[in-house]
Order: C-alpha cells, then sequence, then structure tokens
C-alpha cells in the first residue's frame, strides 16, 4: 500500500494502537518502512492445540520471546525498508501432561528405595565383578582397579589400567582391596611410569628432561604426579609445553604446580557469575581429593588465586585481538618499541557498548554534519556515580601487588591518577543540596586504615555498560578532583558533538565545570564545541531543591528519550556483590578484579541486546502512539477560549528548551496569596522582635488566632470520625484520646482568651450564652468564640485593638492553603486511581489501595472543610466584596478533579436504578461511610479532550465568576504543568521510539565492522610458526563467525514482515479510534460508518484520504507538526 499523503502532498508518520488486543502498527514518515506488532492476540479457534501469543505478562516473568518456549515469526527491525510486520507467538509443540506433572516428586518417592540400592550398588564392584579384566583381548582374572573418570567404571587388571592411563595422567584409580575400593595412583601402580610433554602421545623424547615432580589442579581434585619436558634441539619453552596440553603454569620457572586450562575457566565462570571465591574453591577440591582427611595435600591456594589473576589477564587480552596485534609502538624515552599486551591502549581491553555512537564504527559518515533534527540521534549519554561499598583496605603495596594491566580496561592507570590528585589533597568533598547528605557523611566514617574510601564509575546511560577508563578509587569521599578525572577519562578522545552526563549532584558538579577542566592534564582536555548538559537521576532529583527539578530533569530534557540516568545505580548491585572480596586485596588485584567483572557484565549485556532492545521497542511503540493522542486531544480540549494562554504556554516551554537560562514553565510560580506558614513564621518574628525590645514575652494576637486554627482543625477531624458510621476497638480508644486532647488544648485555649478578648465573658453573660454549660464528653462542639463568631460592632466592644483585623489575615492565608490543598489531594486521588487501574489486581492489592482512597478522600473532605470555615469567616469579617468572587462558595459539586465531571440526569438514574438492584436504598442522595452526602462523578482522561467547560471553579487562577464555566477565566498553573507533562511525556516517548530505531541499525552496524575487523585479524601479525599463525587464524575466524551470526540473528529477530491490507488497515483504524474515545470510560460520539462516506463506486484515492484524515484524527501527530516548525496551536 502506498504511503498516505496530506492534501498538502506532505508524507505523514503514523501510529495506531488498539489496547485491546495490544495490536500496534507504525508508518514512519516518507513511506520508507511499515510496521505492525501483534502482542496479547486472541488466540486461534483450534480445539487441538491453542495458541498462546507472547504477552505483556510474559515480559513481566521474565520470559524472552526467542527462547525455547516462544518462536518468534521473523524479527522485529526499524532500520530495513519495505513493508514488514513482526508476530511473536509460541511453537506448536506442546510437552505431554502426565498424571504427576504438577508433582514430580512423587514418582520419586516410589521409587527412592530403588535408587538408593543402585547406589550402593556402586561402591561395590558391579554386576560383572567375577569375569575378570573387562579390557578387549585381556584374559587376566584378577580385575581389582576401576577409573571414576572413565566412561562405564568397568573393572581392569593392574598392567590393563596402567596401560590405558599412560596419557590420562588426571584420572582417578580406585583399587579393590580389604573389601571396599581405595584411591590409589598410576604412578603407584607403575613406579617407573613418567608422563611426556612436548611430544604426542604415546611418544617418548630421546632427550627428555626429567622427572620432575608436578602438582596438578584438576576439576576432580589435586593430583600429585611426575613428568618429563621436552629436550630436543629447538624444543618449545616449558611453559609452552605445559600450556599446549591444558595446564597452566604457577610460575615461568622451574614450574612446580600447574592448574588444568578446564579448571580455570570453571573458576572464572562461577566466580563471575556466582561470586563463588577462590578460597572456597580451593577448600572444595580438598574436599573432592580427600573428603575423610586422611591424606595430606600440598597446600597451592596461593598459587591458585595467582594463577586465576594471570589466566583471566590473558584471556581479557585474548579477545580484545592483542595477540593479533602486529603495530609495534616506538617509545622515545626507552628507545624502545612496544607490541602486543604491551601496547595496549588505555581502554583497549573493554567491551564496547556497541549500541552508543562510535564515530568511525556505527554512526553514518556525515553524521557531523547532520541537522539539529537529526544530530540529536548521534549523541552520548553518560551515567557517573560514586560507590562507597566498595572500599579498599591498607593492605600490601603495589610494588608487590602491581595492576598487570594499569589503565588497559575500565579501571584508570593508577600513576598518572595519583599524580593528578596530588594537586588537590586539601580538596573538601563536594557539597549537596539534597537530602541525602546524611548518607555521604555516613559512607566516609571508618576511613581508618582504608587506601580507597569508595569507588567512582562512569557508565553508558541507556545500555548500563562500564566504560573504558571511566573507573577510580575515592581516596577521601567524594571530590571534584576525582570524579572530575573519572569523566574525562572516560571520554577520552571523544569526536562527538554533544554529551548528556547524568550525576546525582549535577546541580552542583556542573559549576565551575568547564574551568576545573581546563585545569586537567593536556590529554584530557576536551575538544572545542563539544557540548555537555547536566542532569539528575530521576530517582535521585526529588529531595533536591525545587529550583533543580525542572533544569536537571530527563523528563523535561528535549531529545533525552526515556532515559532515567539510574544505570549506573544498577551496577552497583552487580558489584556490591564483590564488595567484601575486594576491600581486602591488595591493590593490583582489587583493579584486576574490578576489571574482570566489569568486563563480564558488559559482555552479558552484549549478548542480550537481541531481546533487551526488543523488549524495549516493544513497550515503547504503544507508549509512543498513546501519550501523542493524549497530548493532542488535551491540547484540543483546552483551546477553546484558552487559545492565547495555550499559546502562550507552547513559547514558553520551546525558548525554554532552547535555553535553560530562560524560566523554567515546569516550575510552579510563587504564589501571590500568602500562605499560613509564611503568617506563622512572620508572627513569630514579631514575638521575636518584641522579646529584644523588652516588652511582654505573653504571645500575640496573631498567636493567639493561629492557636484557634489549631485546636478549629483538630475539633473538624473529630467530628468526623464520630461521624463514621461503624468502627473498630481500636478506632474507638483513638477517638477517646483525641478528645482528651483535644479538651486540654481548649481550656489552655479559654485561660489565654482572657488576655485577649476581656469583654467576652461579660457579653456572654449578658446574652444569656454563658448559662449554657457545654458539654466536656464532646470536646469537638465547644465553641471558641472567635471575633468572626460576633458582629463587628460587638467585636470592637469584647476584643483588644488589632484582633480581628489579625483574624481577617489569617483567615484569607488559611482560605488560600485549604484551596490549594484541595486541589493538591484531587491531582492525588486522579494519579492514585490512574495507578490502581494499570498496576491493581487480586483481592489484596485491590484492599490495600482502596485503604490509599479512603485516605486522600478523608484528606480531600478536610481541605474543603478548612476552605468553608475560613471563607464563612472572611464572610463575616469582611462582608461580601470581589474577594468573593475570587474565593468561591463550595458546594460539593464544585469538588471534583481535573479529569471528573458531574452526572446528567439520565446517568444519576441509572445509578438510582444500579443502586436498588444491588439491594441498596434507591433514594438520590448517596453517603459515604461517615454518612457526608456524595455527588457522584465520571472520571475521564483529559486525553479525551471533552473541553474544560466541565472543570469546576476551583481549576481556575482567579476571576472567575460565581457560576462561570470554563470559557472564561485562567487557567489554574496546575492545568498549565499538567498539559506541560503531557507534551513531555509524548515528546520523550516518540525520542525513545526513534533512539532506539537508530540504537538498533548502530548494533547491526558495529556487528558488521568487527567482523571485518577480526577477518583483518587474521594476517595481521607475521609469525613464523606456523601452528601460532593456525591459531591466530582459527581465533580470529571464530569471532568474526559470532559477530556474523549476531547480525543475521539480531537483524532477523527485529526484522518487520509484512502491513494488511486495506480492509484489515480500515479496522484498525476504527478500533483506535474507538480506543481513543473509550479511554476514559464512555462511548465517544461517532461519525457516520465508513460504509456510509464510502460507497462502492467512489474512487480508492479519496478513501485513502479520508483514511489519512481519520489517522491525523485519531493519532495524536502534533509532535511531528511542531518539529516541521508549525505551532502545535496552530
Amino acid at each position: 500500500m502506498p504511503p498516505k499523503k496530506r492534501r498538502d502532498g506532505e508524507p505523514r508518520g503514523v501510529y495506531i494502537h488498539d489496547a485491546r488486543s495490544d495490536h500496534v502498527s507504525t508508518h514512519t514518515a516518507g513511506g520508507k518502512r511499515r510496521m505492525q506488532v501483534s502482542i496479547n492476540q486472541a488466540p486461534p479457534a483450534s480445539p487441538e492445540k491453542p495458541q498462546r501469543t507472547f504477552d505483556a505478562l510474559d515480559w513481566a516473568m521474565v520470559r524472552n520471546p526467542d527462547e525455547d518456549d516462544f518462536l518468534p515469526q521473523g524479527g522485529f527491525n526499524l532500520v530495513n525498508d519495505g513493508p514488514e510486520r513482526i508476530v511473536i507467538v509460541q511453537k506448536q509443540n506442546k510437552a505431554p501432561r502426565y498424571v504427576d506433572s504438577d508433582r514430580p516428586l512423587l514418582p520419586f518417592r516410589r521409587v527412592r528405595n530403588d535408587i538408593l540400592d543402585a547406589l550402593i550398588r556402586r561402591e561395590g564392584r558391579g554386576l560383572w565383578w567375577n569375569k575378570g579384566c573387562m579390557t578387549e583381548r585381556c584374559l587376566s582374572l584378577e580385575a581389582n582397579y576401576r577409573c571414576r573418570d572413565c566412561f562405564g567404571g568397568r573393572l581392569l587388571c593392574q598392567s590393563c589400567v596402567v596401560e590405558r592411563h599412560r596419557d590420562e595422567p588426571l584420572h582417578c584409580i580406585e583399587r579393590w582391596k580389604d573389601n571396599y575400593f581405595q584411591p590409589c595412583s598410576v604412578s603407584s601402580l607403575d613406579p617407573g611410569l613418567r608422563f611426556q610433554i612436548g611430544h604426542p602421545p604415546g611418544e617418548l623424547c630421546d632427550f627428555r628432561d626429567g622427572p620432575h615432580p608436578m602438582v596438578v589442579l584438576d576439576n576432580n581434585g589435586i593430583h600429585q604426579l611426575h613428568v618429563d619436558y621436552c629436550g630436543c634441539i629447538g624444543a618449545q619453552s616449558v611453559n609452552d609445553q605445559l600450556i599446549h596440553i591444558g595446564w597452566f603454569p604457577a610460575t615461568v620457572t622451574a614450574p612446580e604446580t600447574c592448574a588444568t586450562l578446564s579448571l580455570l575457566r570453571r573458576f572464572h565462570t562461577l566466580n563471575l557469575q556466582a561470586r563463588v571465591a577462590a578460597y572456597d574453591f580451593y577448600s572444595a577440591l580438598e574436599v573432592l581429593t580427600d573428603g575423610a582427611g586422611l591424606l595430606t595435600l600440598p597446600d597451592r591456594r596461593e598459587q591458585f588465586t595467582l594463577m586465576v589473576r594471570e589466566y583471566r589477564h590473558v584471556q581479557m587480552c585474548k579477545r580484545a585481538g592483542r595477540g593479533h596485534d602486529g603495530v609495534r609502538i616506538y617509545v622515545p624515552e626507552t628507545d624502545s618499541y612496544l607490541s602486543g599486551i604491551d601496547a595496549t591502549e588505555p581502554g583497549g581491553l573493554q567491551v564496547p557498548c556497541r549500541a552508543c555512537p562510535i564515530p568511525q564504527v556505527n554512526l553514518p559518515e556525515d553524521c557531523e554534519n547532520a541537522p539539529a533534527d537529526e544530530a540529536w540521534l548521534y549523541q552520548l549519554m553518560l551515567s557517573q556515580d560514586a560507590n562507597f561499598k566498595l572500599k579498599g583496605r591498607d593492605t600490601s603495596s603495589r610494588d608487590k601487588d602491581p595492576a598487570l594491566g594499569p589503565g588497559f580496561a575500565y579501571v584508570v592507570a593508577n600513576d598518572a591518577y595519583l599524580k593528578h590528585l596530588a594537586n588537590y589533597v586539601d580538596e573538601d568533598e563536594i557539597s549537596h543540596c539534597v537530602a541525602f547528605a546524611a548518607l555521604w557523611r555516613a559512607n566516609n566514617k571508618r576511613a581508618r586504615g582504608l587506601r580507597a574510601t569508595g569507588i567512582g564509575s562512569v557508565s553508558c546511560s541507556r545500555h548500563e555498560l562500564f566504560r573504558a577508563n571511566g573507573t577510580g578509587d575515592l581516596q577521601k569521599g567524594e571530590r571534584y578532583s576525582n570524579m572530575d578525572y573519572i569523566f574525562h577519562m572516560s571520554i577520552l578522545g571523544i569526536t562527538l558533538a554533544s554529551i548528556i552526563a547524568s550525576y546525582e549532584i549535577a546541580c552542583q558538579w556542573c559549576v565551575n565545570f568547564w574551568n576545573r577542566s581546563k585545569k586537567l592534564p593536556s590529554h584530557l582536555q576536551l575538544p572545542a564545541g563539544l557540548k555537555i548538559q547536566f542532569k539528575v537521576p530521576k530517582f535521585h532529583l526529588p529531595p533536591h531543591v525545587k529550583k533543580c527539578h525542572g533544569p536537571f530533569s530527563f523528563n523535561y530534557t528535549k531529545w533525552a528519550g526515556r532515559t532515567d540516568g539510574e544505570g549506573v545505580e544498577r551496577n552497583w548491585s552487580w558489584l556490591n556483590m564483590i564488595a567484601r572480596s575486594v576491600s581486602v586485596m591488595g591493590p593490583g588485584s582489587r583493579e584486576d578484579t574490578i576489571d574482570d567483572f566489569c568486563g563480564y557484565a558488559n559482555w552479558r549485556k552484549t549478548v542480550g541486546y537481541g531481546s533487551s532492545l526488543l523488549r524495549k521497542l516493544v513497550l515503547a511503540i504503544p507508549k509512543a502512539i498513546l501519550h501523542g493522542q493524549a497530548f493532542q486531544a488535551f491540547t484540543e480540549g483546552v483551546r477553546e477560549g484558552h487559545e492565547e494562554e495555550l499559546r502562550q504556554w507552547e513559547t514558553e516551554v520551546r525558548e525554554w528548551e532552547m535555553d535553560n537560562n530562560k524560566p523554567c514553565p515546569y516550575e510552579y510560580p510563587e504564589d501571590e496569596n500568602i500562605s499560613m506558614d509564611r503568617l506563622r513564621l512572620l508572627i513569630r518574628q514579631e514575638d521575636h522582635a518584641r522579646a529584644e525590645q523588652g516588652e511582654s514575652t505573653t504571645s500575640s494576637p496573631g498567636a493567639f488566632i493561629i492557636t484557634a486554627l489549631d485546636i478549629e482543625e483538630q475539633q473538624e477531624a473529630i467530628r468526623l470520625e464520630a461521624r463514621r458510621r461503624e468502627r473498630t476497638s481500636t478506632q474507638a480508644a483513638d477517638l477517646q484520646r483525641r478528645r482528651t486532647q483535644a479538651l486540654n488544648l481548649v481550656r489552655r485555649f479559654q485561660d489565654e482568651q482572657v488576655h485577649f478578648m476581656p469583654g467576652l465573658k461579660q457579653h456572654l453573660e449578658a446574652s444569656g450564652a454563658a448559662a449554657v454549660e457545654e458539654s466536656t464528653a464532646r470536646p469537638e462542639e465547644m465553641k471558641l468564640h472567635l471575633p468572626s463568631s460576633f458582629p463587628a460592632d460587638v467585636r470592637e466592644a469584647i476584643c483588644i485593638a488589632g484582633l480581628p483585623a489579625e483574624e481577617e489575615r489569617l483567615r484569607e492565608a488559611q482560605a488560600w492553603d485549604g484551596l490549594r490543598d484541595l486541589r493538591r489531594q484531587l491531582r492525588t486521588r486522579m494519579l492514585a486511581h490512574q495507578f490502581k487501574r494499570a498496576h491493581t489486581s487480586g483481592q489484596a492489592a485491590y484492599t490495600k489501595s482502596q485503604q490509599l482512597q479512603e485516605g486522600i478522600e478523608q484528606r480531600i473532605r478536610g481541605a474543603a472543610s478548612t476552605y468553608r470555615r475560613a471563607r464563612i469567616a472572611l464572610l463575616a469579617l469582611r462582608g461580601s466584596g470581589a474577594w468573593a468572587a475570587v474565593l468561591q462558595e463550595l458546594t460539593q459539586q464544585d469538588i471534583r478533579g481535573m479529569n471528573e465531571r458531574t452526572l446528567t440526569d439520565q446517568e444519576k438514574e441509572d445509578d438510582r436504578r444500579a443502586r436498588v438492584l444491588a439491594g441498596q436504598a434507591g433514594d438520590d442522595v448517596v453517603r459515604d461511610a461517615f454518612g457526608d452526602e456524595v455527588e457522584p462523578t465520571v472520571r475521564f482522561n483529559l486525553e479525551v479532550g471533552e473541553g474544560n467547560r466541565l472543570l469546576s471553579w476551583i481549576w481556575y487562577a482567579g476571576g472567575a465568576g460565581p457560576g462561570s464555566t470554563s470559557t472564561t477565566g485562567k487557567l489554574h498553573d496546575d492545568i498549565r504543568m499538567e498539559w506541560l507533562k503531557a507534551r513531555a511525556r509524548a515528546h520523550r516517548w516518540r525520542e525513545d521510539l526513534l533512539l532506539l530505531d537508530e540504537e538498533m541499525r548502530r548494533v547491526l552496524a558495529f556487528c558488521q565492522w568487527k567482523a571485518a575487523w577480526w577477518d583483518s585479524r587474521m594476517t595481521a601479525r607475521s609469525v613464523e610458526s606456523e601452528a601460532l599463525a593456525d591459531g591466530l587464524r582459527a581465533y580470529a575466524a571464530e569471532q568474526a563467525a559470532r559477530e556474523r551470526h549476531w547480525h543475521t540473528a539480531w537483524e532477523e529477530k527485529w526484522r518487520l514482515h509484512w502491513w494488511p491490507d486495506e480492509d484489515e488497515e480500515d479496522q484498525m483504524l476504527v478500533d483506535a479510534e474507538r480506543e481513543v474515545g473509550m479511554a476514559g470510560g464512555e462511548e465517544p460520539t461517532r461519525q457516520a460508518d465508513d460504509d456510509e462516506d464510502h460507497s462502492e463506486g467512489e474512487d480508492d484515492e479519496a478513501h485513502d484520504e479520508q483514511v489519512s484524515d481519520l489517522l491525523f484524527k485519531i493519532a495524536g501527530l502534533g509532535i511531528d507538526a511542531e518539529e516541521r516548525g508549525e505551532s502545535i496551536t496552530e
């Protein structure tokens, strides 16, 4: 199908989503490629083998569609052009079911006695012990030996067991003696047996060098034997001979201890994946060799740890291609050449992030000249943080324990690092504006005896791979000198134009960053024109001061996608598992171990690119669609009557995105109306000033009124709780406790009231009110008799001068506080309702969410009551006036959120009938648990765009008179903030979709480049040994083949296959429109059916044009319009 065109001929990008089937399709701009994703699709009607699709639940259960349970029919690739689609479905074959399929241990219990007998039978000579030696052509009847490592466990005679194990020195032999098998060695059976090394198996050297005692560590235990080396002219070195047979020597001179490569490989994997310590692993070898502790075994624990460290270093060099490098580097200082491992460049042993931009590797050739709306795809995103759990004790020294690869991988080279830090010995730690400052202080306690209080590290933000030379020790807390050096080393030699740097204290770190950068060594100077944006990770941002929230937020950063900046924190969870081990290591061992674990973490994430990027893309597609629709519809909803405000919001946010130094639109402006907190502070300051002047220290009129308002709040809360229809014993006891406290407060207030209202008692006696005795059993009903309780002439007679004015001032602040709190609680209710619909399932979770919502409803009721009391008091103190048009009367119908509206008469009648059918009272009044009347409302999504005519007056900033509609008055800042956040969400999800597309392309491009690089390594190094040349070619070919396999597999996995026909596409459009209309629970207003709009005689072009209009209507493509330079409001 050709791409849809606008009437002006410009191609459009369209997203369609059906939430009921999670059916997603996209047609990118320009018609280059189309895509459809089906997840959570309904199973077919076949009764034999029902088909289940790979759905969101499988993602949540950490299942991968490419594993055994699921078969991807095609891949998921936004790189290639053409009509494509992906459908991820389950394999048709299904495991058979048995009676005990769900109870696998029951069959075992029935046969466990038989299994026990079989195991005990193996302790003896078995079933055929009387048949003699089981070697073919051997007639000996004395078969008393067997090998635990040979297949079958056959019985052999002494001569046969020796002959079969002349080339198997590490097998465990057992001899039948004294009615049981006892361990023995081949050497003990033939004292003259010596194992020849350096010659083919079975061939002895005429000039053999030996015998040499050797302790060999293997997977089955610790072995002691004698070996002979080859002494022929031109023979290989002893180390080469040992490694050739798979034994790794502990020393390079006269080795007496070796470990098999199989053992080292096994321990290396267990150490990285399961964090098995070398001490425990060696102890397990001792147990395997002699579990009863009857033998005296040689202690080779220290040699084992040394071999492990050397092995993993050489393996890291091997995988990085250092053995294939034929380049020699001249060093003028020593007048010598470096080659191989010694010529490794800084960070040369890293496993790079192939999804991040790497110039001349996975970026387009002309990317540096790309326009701004495309160049952002090539920016680098980094995260930086400090970890104080990875401490290092001051053990050993670098002379005794040097690093094998200083600066070769992830940890910076120590010498240059310390030389830089020597200039900042007295530097203080970085200051913090966040609430985590106490944690920083706690992390630096007990620093005595430590070489390092922690480490700092840099990783890529989106894929969480450690950066080369991006990790270093922190000698004294978190200082600029440390973090600056580590960060600059992680981007050494960068040629990109833009970086987004995430750091939990970026607000402080960015200050004077460029000035500090100029003081770094020359090789760390940043290139001219490099742009760095400093951001704070999403989780760490809320504790910052409010002025940091807008400029340093990823959510509001243009072209940042859905990056959260917390990747480095997730990396800590991996490294913290070895914190205890590395804390007691010497300096070199510590750095080598951290290098090894960082490399393994990067490797596992590299292997998982095929699934991880696809998983993110499957999530991003429907999110980008729905949030785009939401923003477009929200814009249409607030447009009517507020066109100029909408234009102003958009202009402000665009200007701020271009220049963060301009006022941040995401910050709430300072409220011009005074708040209670400000007045409390002002009154306390006034009291303090009077005390300094020697005046009376008795509380001021303002403090007196504040005390009364606080008591009113408690009385109202008690009255609300007392109206509860049903309460438990605990609730009743709590109610009585609160009443006692309130009674004490009222009595103290009455004692103080004599000073501020001296005529009150006389007035009450004259009016007869004093004769009415108030019940102390219900202190919430006791009157406080504030000035607002009396007419103006009475107030002047009974109150001291200025007391009514003080109450008026505080009552106004109380009214604004109540209104602000009411809006805040209504927003909280809206978010809680959305979260409940999206995430709550099951009775337990539903009960907890109900308790949360009940608490929110109580706070809403309290805020409304506070506002009403304050307004009634203001009305008594001021009388009616212009202020009453701003602080309007609050009815029950006015207490509704931005996403709520009142019921129509028909809906009220339907609600009444539903309550009658449910067995409830059929009257028109709905009451809550406290007996209060509830005004039923309908929740709708702001993205549906019902228009803000339904908004309550509380959502306006003022100026709207009583009974005004949504088309009058200025929208409140809460509406503006919701619109800005909806805009940011839509932009970030769409950016994330484009970033994932680009990252997939970069990964595939890197695979191609790396495969070609390994091809070139086959002959890059000239060697004389044909065997070495053959090994170089073999290893390079293996690595190149793996890269090509990844490229093929991932490209197929990400590829899209086909696009639906016109009938299916039209149905998708109708379904998507219905979803948008029903997003808030209401049936949308429908246009005429397509069959009525398009008769059979209409031409296809007109049909396509109308379908395009429908796409534009429901897809929310304002973002594309904005990128073309058009206004979203135009």
